[in-house]
């Protein structure tokens, strides 16, 4: 049996596309615009979701909500991180 902090590796050809802890899976994470953009641009091949949640090891769910946010509004990178304050100056000083 495998520790919690086991890394899981998804590939892309030869190129590993997102190193995460086995633990990290069960919760939500963002993903990144290279992740997105694997995704969508999958899609646009032709595969089908669950092919692309077969081979990149995203949830049905996940492959559809980017999927469909790239089709309605042409969104491919993740804006949801900018979303907290702003720093102040003297947090930027440090």
């Amino acid at each position: 049996m495998r520790s919690a902090n086991t890394y899981i590796r998804q590939k892309m050809s030869d190129k590993c596309i997102r190193s995460v802890s086995s633990a990290a899976m069960a919760g939500y994470q963002d993903l990144s615009d290279f992740e997105r953009g694997v995704i969508i641009g999958t899609r646009q091949m032709g595969h089908t979701i669950s092919e692309v949640a077969m081979k990149f090891g995203f949830s049905h769910t996940t492959i559809s909500r980017v999927y469909r946010e790239y089709r309605v509004s042409g969104k491919t990178s993740n804006f949801r991180h900018r979303c907290c304050r702003k720093k102040t100056l003297k947090e930027l000083d440090h």
